[in-house]
């Protein structure tokens, strides 16, 4: 489908001004090299309603992504319209009978259940001739959420979990070994470059063209390019002894520092990344940010407690 979203089955209907709104907006966001009417990105319902001109959540139409060709790109992937999309195969797997008691796997990784979301092991790179992009993989992990939310775009969804804090937890406490706090990094790709519809972060460390910008960048700096890619940044730094991420809205941080704030978000992926032991977070934006732009190869193989 292009220009039309669903609602959340427990979303009530969106307000008639959006319609005219997201319009407005979309062609405003297409891109310069397209025609106005394939828009970038185009606005969602939300529940509860929100006031005349307000929209906090926005999508990537099916047809501007590589991989996540979700019919109803507003919608998570409890919507009868995703359910049964390719792009939707984890949280099936996750929400099924073969994940009930927290531990499960399947042919692409071991997955540990706590709290609210699950902790994967990925497992790729034991068969390369299958997965040859995972050759060497061997120390990635992704956090996946349980509950039925999108992904970076959907503001609503995660508004009262701090997904970043879980996953910093979980590379501490839940991978053995621990993951080291320098040069620790989390990423979260958009639409555009991911492969599932529920909302995941990437778990792995900085590879060195990452390590060596960051280390001679200011921390007053607001962008740097480093490997193609021009991102938005914002340094932020952590009292010894404290949780990162402990308090910390990286979401609403990246929604800051992006031009068009949560319209962007369809476009641009982010990444959050520890330095000096943990006593500095960069937080990086680019648009089509991709996670294999994170390093998951250890000298050691790791995996789950």
């Amino acid at each position: 489908m292009t220009g039309v979203c669903h609602a959340r089955p427990s979303r009530a209907r969106a307000l008639r001004p959006l319609a005219s709104l997201a319009f407005t907006l979309a062609l405003a966001l297409a891109s310069e090299a397209g025609d106005a009417a394939q828009p970038r990105v185009q606005a969602c319902p939300l529940d509860p309603p929100a006031p005349a001109g307000q929209v906090l959540h926005w999508a990537s139409p099916p047809e501007a992504n590589k991989d996540d060709k979700a019919p109803a790109p507003c919608a998570p992937c409890t919507d009868p319209a995703n359910a049964s999309a390719g792009t939707c195969a984890v949280f099936r797997l996750l929400t099924s009978e073969a994940c009930a008691s927290g531990r499960c796997a399947d042919a692409q990784g071991e997955f540990k259940r706590h709290g609210t979301f699950f902790l994967q092991y990925d497992t790729r790179y034991r068969d390369p001739d299958r997965y040859p992009r995972a050759r060497g993989e061997n120390c990635r992990f992704v956090l996946w959420a349980i509950p039925p939310v999108i992904g970076i775009e959907d503001v609503p969804g995660y508004a009262e979990r701090n997904y970043w804090q879980d996953a910093y937890v979980a590379s501490q406490t839940m991978v053995e070994p621990p993951f080291a706090r320098d040069n620790l990094a989390f990423a979260i790709q958009p639409p555009t470059t991911r492969g599932q519809h529920q909302f995941h972060i990437h778990i792995g460390t900085l590879k060195p063209a990452y390590r060596t910008a960051l280390a001679g960048l200011a921390h007053d700096a607001a962008s740097v390019r480093i490997n193609g890619f021009h991102f938005h940044v914002r340094f932020m730094a952590v009292p010894a002894g404290r949780d990162p991420f402990a308090g910390i809205d990286i979401a609403a941080i990246v929604r800051s520092m992006l031009p068009q704030g949560a319209a962007d978000l369809p476009l641009y992926g982010a990444m959050a990344a520890l330095i000096d032991d943990g006593r500095g977070i960069w937080i990086l934006s680019a648009e089509r940010f991709a996670r294999s732009e994170l390093n998951y190869i250890s000298p050691t193989d790791c995996r789950l407690r």
